[in-house]
């Protein structure tokens, strides 16, 4: 037999269920009103497969007719083509539902603690079936993900501004609190400007970190010039450093303070940060995907002080 071509593979393909119905039923007829088709279908399809196959499939058997040694050969071949096609088919619509329910949010560290659960929980009130695909890191990391297509949105500060088209919903402004070791000299202080920071050991976030070029900007507008110290990777690195008295930082709240630190009030109104999330424009999102980005649109009913 020649090597088949695309197109002759799908006519055998198509015809397999009538070598089956003819087999299971024990004729043509039987076949016919078994699949609901006109019976010369069955015979056409069993004629086509037969030339195909380089062999015919039906015999005179008296009065009816009776599967060849070769459409016998060749039955079980035909059943597993047919099982496995239709548990692909069952596999891939298993996924499909799966997808419907996904939805894949990259978010900075420090935003697990409020503003994910409190947007996860508004998702689950309206979808209950819905998962969750959820990637945390620096603001870079969040930013790549989108970027690439790896997630349907990102949660950042300050809120994304690359090349991508997207559309964003600011969350809010979140005010940024002078953190100090408990014996600084300025823990019994309510209130700090951002200049006096000059000469002040401070620990930092690393660079791909969005809250650290937000603090070098505030300090650079104030003319602050602090003595850089430790560098770490999330806030609360940053607070332990803190407590024992390595340095201090330009930091979001804590929600309360750990042991071994002071907040202190930032008198400068740039002192905050912007919170917003971000989606691609123009994309055909999962039905909980979609969920999402209504829900984020709409701040005030999520957010926990909205």
């Amino acid at each position: 037999m020649s090597e088949l071509t695309t197109s002759a593979l799908r006519e055998i393909l198509a015809d397999l269920p009538y070598l089956i119905a003819v087999a299971e039923t024990g004729g043509v007829t039987a076949a016919a009103d078994e699949l609901g088709v006109p019976q010369p279908t069955v015979s056409r399809g069993l004629t086509r497969l037969g030339e195909r196959l380089g062999a015919p499939m039906l015999v005179r058997d008296g009065r009816g007719v009776a599967l060849t040694p070769e459409a016998t050969e060749f039955l079980p071949y035909a059943h597993r083509a047919i099982d496995a096609t239709r548990a692909g088919i069952e596999s891939t619509a298993r996924r499909a539902d799966e997808r419907a329910d996904t939805v894949s949010l990259a978010f900075q560290n420090d935003m697990g603690r409020v503003v994910v659960p409190a947007l996860l929980r508004a998702v689950l009130e309206l979808r209950p079936g819905a998962r969750f695909d959820l990637r945390q890191g620096s603001r870079t990391l969040c930013t790549d993900a989108l970027e690439a297509g790896d997630v349907d949105a990102a949660i950042v500060s300050p809120p994304y501004a690359g090349g991508l088209d997207v559309q964003t919903a600011r969350l809010f402004a979140e005010p940024l609190v002078l953190t100090v070791p408990a014996g600084h000299r300025w823990a019994g202080r309510g209130r700090v400007r951002l200049r006096e920071l000059t000469g002040e050991h401070m620990v930092q976030l690393r660079p791909e970190f969005g809250l650290r070029g937000h603090v070098d900007a505030l300090l650079a507008r104030a003319g602050a010039e602090p003595e850089r110290g430790f560098e770490g990777e999330d806030l609360h690195t940053l607070r332990g450093l803190i407590a024992v008295g390595l340095g201090v930082a330009i930091l979001p709240p804590a929600a309360p303070a750990p042991a071994g630190i002071v907040e202190l009030s930032i008198a400068d109104t740039a002192a905050h940060r912007e919170i917003g999330i971000s989606w691609p424009r123009d994309v055909a999102f999962s039905p909980a995907a979609q969920t999402m980005i209504d829900v984020a649109a709409r701040t005030s009913t999520w957010l926990p002080h909205g």
